[in-house]
């Protein structure tokens, strides 16, 4: 199986349309069943790799194209592999990539004379990347910052500009930077059947050290941020590994929510935005199985994920329901103790883990979204007991979506007031607790995916 050609497929699917990368990938999978651990690998580490630095593998690519030579599809992703692995992947020789990068141009039937064209063409430009590519200068930093971060760490100029002119030049350097590097493998422990240390010895004893997160009380991540899904450990995948019921793959900034809410003191919550089932999951855990939960959201087809991994994980305290909550009538959570909602957002916050949505997202998404997380927040307050918690939640780094959404909500709903969330997280770093009380973590600054999290109490009635 030509691992190359595999990628190529992914590659030219996500350029046609709007699935997701994770998604694109392994549907390639499914349909490649023997494909063994190190190929799928390459193949993950390529597509993720050159959806990440597209621009700037295009920036590169158009120094040696005649910009009148027009690429199709194909060719252009063809030369943006050989290019990502010329420029990023230093374990592949250079004399390997362009080879096995210049087989690609050639059909699968027969050659003719327009594939071998075609070949030496990509074979010249991979050629001159080889000798010159590590040369190539960008727009200068202190003239001209949008254009020069936007080309040389591969982001949209739109998204570059707007963070250059909320964040400032040293930020959006740190941040970009930061959201370009792999994401290690994070995954929560479920305490009510096991503790962090046996986890860590089970996974030492596999070859695959870990150690306690340094902001999630229940949280642990791989010391190897190369390791992915595929890997082996002897006869096992570490995807196999990690199907164990006390231990649920998740950012340790998305372990924090849960704590925000109280669960241990809970006896009944409310999860508004609930697939795939991280946060309620978690929930399940610290209120130790017990009281109740209604984990709701809007399709049936995301419902099956989330009691799919509640039957996994042994969460037996979820009941379930297909709902808008936008919309909907929500007079059944007047009695909940607390409810959360972690809202639809850009998803910013994850571009370690998810590259493919820099390139997703306009501008015109995130105004719809804004309205959407704030018609949540209304939709449900009016119906939260006086005394009850509202928390709210994304993995977003927008204040669009975030303070100004919360600032919204308070402004048009005053019966509420913000707890500050350093009560309630202790171990958290003293600079992912906002001056407002709100938490909001970066990868640049926290080493963890950007999210952001507050705490809202109904005041009672006197």
């Amino acid at each position: 199986m030509n691992a190359r050609r595999v990628a190529l497929e992914c590659l030219l699917t996500l350029s046609h349309g709007s699935a997701s990368i994770a998604s694109v990938v392994d549907s390639a999978f499914g349909r490649r069943p023997t494909i063994d651990g190190r190929e799928r690998r390459l193949v993950n580490g390529l597509v993720y790799g050159v959806i990440r630095w597209q621009k700037q593998l295009d920036w590169v690519l158009d120094r040696f194209i005649n910009p009148r030579f027009q690429l199709d599809a194909r060719h252009r992703n063809i030369l943006r592999l050989g290019a990502f692995q010329l420029l990023h992947l230093d374990g592949i020789p250079a004399h390997a990539a362009i080879f096995e990068t210049v087989q690609l141009a050639a059909s699968r039937r027969r050659k003719s004379s327009g594939d071998r064209k075609t070949a030496g063409f990509i074979n010249a430009v991979l050629r001159s990347i080889q000798r010159e590519g590590t040369s190539i200068t960008y727009p200068p930093l202190n003239t001209n910052p949008t254009e020069h971060i936007a080309y040389s760490l591969s982001y949209p100029t739109w998204l570059v500009k707007r963070w250059l002119q909320t964040r400032g030049v040293s930020w959006t350097l740190a941040f970009c930077r930061a959201s370009n590097q792999t994401a290690p493998l994070a995954f929560r422990v479920n305490t009510l059947l096991t503790q962090r240390e046996e986890v860590c010895q089970f996974l030492e004893m596999k070859g695959l050290p870990a150690s306690f997160s340094k902001i999630a009380p229940d949280g642990i991540a791989l010391k190897n941020r190369t390791i992915t899904n595929f890997d082996t450990t002897g006869k096992l995948t570490l995807k196999d590994i990690l199907n164990r019921n006390d231990i649920y793959v998740q950012d340790e900034s998305a372990m924090l929510v849960a704590h925000l809410l109280s669960p241990e003191e809970a006896g009944f919550i409310v999860d508004l935005c609930a697939a795939p089932g991280g946060k309620t999951t978690h929930l399940a855990h610290l209120m130790r199985n017990t009281g109740k939960i209604i984990a709701v959201d809007t399709s049936a087809e995301k419902i099956a994920l989330l009691q799919k991994n509640c039957r996994r994980i042994n969460a037996h305290n979820v009941e379930t329901c297909v709902m808008d909550a936008t919309k909907a009538d929500l007079a059944f959570i007047k009695t909940a103790d607390a409810v959360l909602i972690d809202a639809p957002c850009s998803g910013f916050g994850t571009l370690r883990r998810h590259p493919d949505i820099r390139w997703n997202k306009t501008l015109k998404q995130i105004h719809a979204l804004r309205e959407i997380q704030y018609n949540l927040l209304k939709n449900a307050a009016p119906h939260i007991k006086p005394g009850g918690l509202l928390v709210y939640s994304t993995c977003s780094i927008e204040p669009m979506e975030n303070e100004e959404v919360i600032q919204r909500f308070l402004a048009d709903f005053p019966m509420y007031r913000v707890e500050n969330a350093r009560r309630f997280l202790p171990t958290v770093p003293l600079s992912a607790i906002t001056p407002q009380g709100f938490v909001q973590t970066f990868p640049h600054e926290h080493g963890v995916d950007g999210a952001f999290a507050v705490r809202l109490r109904r005041v009672p009635i006197e």
